[in-house]
């Protein structure tokens, strides 16, 4: 067996015993046990030299200059951004009556490879830094005498370049919030009699409420006897009076035994978020008159399925309302600085409307799952595989796979909170592809009991999920969208196609594309990743990090070097006069992604067909830095927690104009759409509209009975002849006793034909796809052709960068010689050039007379605000700040950086994506501005270079032809 499983798992391979010990480690709770938390010595292993220069002997490493350490803890909190090998030392005193005991060191996790040796002799190894592992060491303790353990750990190698043992950069499954190398998670020492209990598995069955029970028992005699079985489960709450018993004496032979138990609870209470009711099972072992090991374990009565599309929660449909969870922390890194802290956050993300959290790709610390349990939230479990490229492909990638969910789902199958398994996550590479369905398998082996989806995402094939007892896939529709701080009716139709064929999407007038990849009409979909993003409130962190914080962790770090990178772009940019008070740039951040988050919640709960959504993210940090709605310190990031949380309301409505820029003569579509989880109610819907002056404008009150599900509330074709500027829709729905049920607002700027006046002068056009041309003539805009013969004093508009003849290409070359000369040109789609997250290519083209580095400035989980300056190209448009959803339709997508020239709108980010990677563990990259309208100068003359979304939205959105209005008589002045 041994060989066995040292084939499987390597040359760091561990017997069937360890692992099976390790499962116990969450429930121990033997009566004789040694904590050996607390301060170790430590003695980083720079050159890798500690194993030939025997350093697991005590008296050559007590011959080294060592340090302290707290266990549990990362080594990084004392060694900045340590990668390698460390030594740990502990001496220890065993209490003399364990002679004769079987004792085990358990570890709750060690990252990444740990080799332990006491009183100068091995015991045993493990790999993976994020789940527990047990070794027998009573034949090498000496019981009433100081013992010693060494311990020296392999830490994964991120950041450097080093290869430790064979093991290179980011070969190893990790999680990105940081290095945590070390013993990051508590040991101690277990003593029990002859029989231990390696594992208990539970299956509590609420209708019936029986408890099924299977035990793996060791008889580690070498006769076979009688063990007497007591098992009691009590009310937490009630302690005293047991619901259920069972005693049983068992027959076991030497070695390993196998035993299954029933115990009924009468009446069982259900666990839930609104009522975490949980339970303790205590198993205890008696052997010859003594206990000879026990295990006690808190746990809930529930169920959690998939019935007609819809998750079920006790029999009763619940819509999905999860969040995404970094799971980082400001001291502890991946282990939570404190109970308070882990309180804090869970009762943040409930009281914001929330009942899951999916902690990303690790299993979160024990103490998370245990608070998780007793407050009474859905948790997402999910092993240490990150996604897409991590980690890197190696021949020990699948047995590295295999065995972290192996021990993930071991570890935290008796959870009550742990309601599904996310096995992967954004799967391209055909090996990881390839094991998704044996992975399913080995999962559904272990654990019968829970939902298993097998690749959020749903990247590789589209998602599937296996129900509980199911070994056979129900496809399924998981999506990850970020669609941006601006959500225009383009986008939010596109969350109501989820779910919908061609066919559909026609008959609605829906255009675009359908969020997610490989998604299938007809399934049931669940949007697992959805949000935009802001800067925390970095003066008031970073003040908190000063007083509290450990300059060596990267959070540290890298909030600071982000308040003073943005404080320097926004200066560089020429934007730093609107912001003399940093603070208010994070708050205005904020306001954007809390209505961005509210929008598409908004959208998405408009959907029938979806049956939820994760919000991403709770808590953020490193390359998601900003996606939080609460901060590092756990403090909510003001409107972007605020109206997230409104949109998770249980009641809400959804205000629409159609368009949200209105000509005024033409007049908008208003709708309310309502969306109701509770019951049915008999309801007044009011709506009004508020002008720019504050009068009310438009009010109607109509009665309704407001259904469980999506309902229209209200349509209604608005005249807004008489309209000007921004005006409000307000909602409210107001219950029999006249009590505010839900309310809404929503703005929309109305634009009169006396704002829109075309401009007199005269200009040139170079339209070689014709996109603009159309449009001039109707406004009637005074333009000739443009050729080689145009005076130098008229303006140049170009519609495209893209020639189809030789022609073509002659008069855009010809027209960069006439700017030199001291023409001037407006360029109104340089897009040729494109950008993704990971590049900014230099724009070098011989039509377009500046250079520059494109990049992508839509935002992702990050907020990329766009900031606009005072200036005549922006009359009648709101300026000295960042754009807002009157710029919903134009707002640039792509920046270019290093232009020069003038700026008049800008946008500001920060690379939070590195090419190679190595970014993910050390925070996010140095912040940039590009600039989305600049003035160039050029020889003699000047070129304006715009990034607006102007030609694909003239006629269709006033605020496009204002745009192209101003630039005009900007440049015609």
């Amino acid at each position: 067996m041994q060989e066995l499983m040292k084939s499987r798992f390597g040359k760091t391979g561990f017997s069937l015993w360890f692992l099976l010990v390790a499962l116990a480690w969450q429930g121990v709770a033997a009566a004789n046990e040694l904590s050996l938390d607390g301060v170790w010595e430590i003695v980083f292993d720079h050159e890798n030299a500690g194993l030939i220069e025997d350093w697991y002997q005590d008296k050559k490493f007590q011959s080294l200059d060592t340090r302290k350490i707290e266990v549990p803890s990362a080594w990084e909190r004392i060694e900045k951004d340590y990668e390698g090998v460390a030594f740990y030392r502990r001496e220890f005193d065993v209490p003399a009556e364990w002679k004769g005991k079987v004792v085990q060191m358990h570890f709750g996790a060690v990252n990444y490879i740990a080799e332990v040796w006491v009183n100068g002799e091995s015991i045993g190894t493990h790999e993976g830094g994020f789940t527990p592992f047990a070794l027998r060491v009573d034949r090498i303790l000496k019981p009433g005498e100081s013992n010693v353990v060494v311990i020296r750990v392999q830490g994964p190698i991120i950041l450097s370049d080093k290869v430790v043992d064979g093991i290179g950069p980011l070969e190893t499954p990790q999680w990105r919030g940081g290095i945590m190398g070390g013993i990051w998670q508590s040991v101690k020492l277990v003593a029990t009699g002859d029989v231990v209990l390696d594992d208990v598995y539970m299956v509590p069955d609420r209708k019936s409420g029986v408890i099924r029970l299977t035990m793996q028992l060791d008889n580690t005699g070498t006769k076979a006897g009688e063990v007497d079985l007591a098992i009691d489960v009590v009310e937490v709450s009630n302690p005293d009076r047991p619901v259920a018993t069972l005693r049983e004496q068992m027959q076991l032979k030497p070695g390993r035994n196998r035993q299954a138990q029933t115990l009924q609870v009468n009446n069982p209470r259900d666990w839930s978020p609104e009522d975490p009711f949980l339970y303790t099972i205590r198993v205890r072992l008696l052997h010859k008159g003594e206990e000879s090991d026990a295990w006690q374990h808190r746990f809930g009565f529930r169920e959690f399925t998939i019935r007609d599309k819809d998750w079920y929660l006790n029999g009763e449909k619940v819509f999905l309302k999860a969040t995404f969870f970094e799971g980082l922390y400001p001291n502890g890194i991946a282990c939570p600085d404190s109970g308070e802290m882990v309180r804090r956050e869970i009762q943040l993300a409930k009281d914001a409307g929330f009942n899951m959290i999916r902690p990303w790709r690790r299993p979160p610390a024990p103490m998370w799952l245990d608070i998780a349990d007793e407050m009474g939230v859905l948790v997402v479990g999910s092993p240490v595989l990150e996604c897409m490229a991590l980690p890197l492909s190696t021949p020990y990638l699948p047995q590295r796979v295999e065995n972290e969910i192996r021990e993930s789902v071991l570890r935290d199958r008796n959870r009550t909170c742990v309601v599904q398994w996310e096995l992967f996550n954004e799967l391209h590479r055909p090996i990881l592809n390839q094991m998704m369905r044996p992975m399913a398998m080995l999962t559904r082996d272990l654990d019968p009991t829970r939902l298993i989806l097998d690749e959020s995402g749903g990247w590789a094939f589209g998602a599937n999920m296996y129900l509980p007892y199911e070994y056979e896939p129900t496809k399924f529709n998981d999506i990850h969208n970020y669609s941006g701080p601006l959500i225009n009716n383009h986008i939010y139709d596109a969350y109501l196609t989820i779910g919908m064929t061609d066919e559909e999407k026609a008959a609605f007038g829906f255009k675009g594309q359908t969020p997610g990849r490989n998604v299938v009409p007809g399934l049931m979909s669940f949007v697992s990743e959805l949000g935009y993003g802001s800067v925390p409130n970095l003066p008031d962190v970073n003040q908190r990090f000063a007083r509290e914080g450990n300059p060596l962790t990267p959070a540290y770090r890298y909030h600071g070097m982000i308040e003073a990178d943005q404080k320097r772009v926004l200066r560089e940019a020429g934007f730093d006069h609107l912001y003399p008070d940093f603070e208010t740039f994070c708050l205005e951040q904020q306001s954007i992604h809390g209505e961005a988050n509210k929008r598409m919640i908004e959208a998405v709960r408009a959907n029938p067909d979806v049956a939820g959504y994760c919000i991403h993210a709770l808590a953020a940090g490193d390359w998601i830095f900003g996606a939080g709605l609460i901060d590092i310190w756990r403090n909510p990031k003001g409107q972007a927690y605020e109206l997230t949380k409104a949109a998770n309301q249980p009641r809400i409505t959804s205000i629409r104009m159609f368009p949200r820029n209105v000509y005024a003569s033409r007049g908008a579509r208003l709708t309310v759409t309502g969306i109701n989880e509770l019951d049915e109610l008999n309801a007044r819907v009011h709506v009004s509209v508020v002008s720019e002056s504050g009068a009310v404008v438009f009010e109607e009150t109509n009665k309704r009975t407001w259904n469980p599900g999506v309902t229209s509330l209200f349509v209604s074709n608005l005249k807004t002849a008489g309209l000007s500027g921004t005006c409000e829709v307000r909602v409210k729905v107001i219950g029999s006793d006249d009590s505010v049920i839900t309310g809404n607002t929503y703005g929309f700027d109305v634009f009169p034909e006396s704002r829109l006046t075309p401009p007199a002068g005269r200009v040139a056009l170079l339209d070689i796809r014709d996109q603009l041309r159309p449009f001039l003539k109707q406004s009637g805009i005074n333009f000739v052709e443009y050729s080689e013969n145009t005076p130098i004093g008229t303006p140049v508009l170009v519609a495209s960068l893209e020639p189809q003849n030789d022609r073509q290409k002659e008069k855009l070359g010809s027209l960069k010689d006439f700017i030199y000369r001291g023409g001037t040109a407006v360029y109104l789609d340089p897009r040729k050039y494109q950008s993704n997250w990971r590049s900014k290519p230099q724009i070098k083209s011989e039509y377009l007379p500046v250079t520059g580095n494109l990049t992508m400035a839509k935002g992702l989980w990050t907020c990329i605000p766009h900031l606009v300056r005072d200036h005549p190209v922006f009359d009648g448009l709101p300026v000295n700040g960042p754009m807002r959803e009157v710029y919903e339709n134009v707002w640039p997508w792509m920046s270019i950086m290093n232009i020069g020239g003038e700026s008049l709108a800008a946008s500001i980010g920060f690379d939070w994506f590195s090419g190679d990677h190595k970014m993910h563990y050390s925070g996010p990259g140095e912040s940039w501005w590009g600039s989305d309208l600049s003035i160039v100068p050029y020889g003699s003359g000047s070129c304006m270079v715009s990034q607006f979304r102007l030609l694909e939205n003239l006629g269709s959105d006033p605020v496009a032809d204002l745009l192209l209005f101003n630039m005009i008589k900007f440049v015609t002045k």
